[in-house]
């Protein structure tokens, strides 16, 4: 008999468990969809090293990795208002054959 209630016991404590980590997880995702566009782009910008900010960042790469679980997509123009609210530029390359592309890059 012991051995039953000592397992109903178990039982009872990993489905609270479960339920606290379920709400901790529901309350990180309502942060993180209230948090605004230029904060979540600083925080992933402090991810990417400096070498590769100096060869250029594009804005669909940048949207693609800021894709949260919740959230979809931000608009590009969005993006580029907040890049350059943290200081970026797009700089356009028109290379013979490769058609229009442009990296946004860090101003000094």
């Amino acid at each position: 008999m012991s051995a039953y209630l000592s397992g109903l016991n178990r039982c009872v404590s990993d489905e609270e468990s479960r339920l606290v980590e379920k709400k901790r997880a529901e309350s990180q995702a309502m942060r993180e969809r209230l948090t605004p566009l230029e904060d979540r782009l600083s925080r992933l910008l402090g991810t990417i090293t400096i070498e590769i900010q100096r060869e250029g960042l594009s804005l669909a790469s940048l949207q693609s990795s800021l894709r949260g679980r919740c959230r979809g997509s931000c608009h590009p123009g969005e993006l580029g208002m907040a890049l350059r609210r943290l200081g970026f530029e797009r700089r356009r390359c028109w290379k013979k054959g490769a058609g229009f592309s442009a990296l946004w890059h860090r101003t000094v």
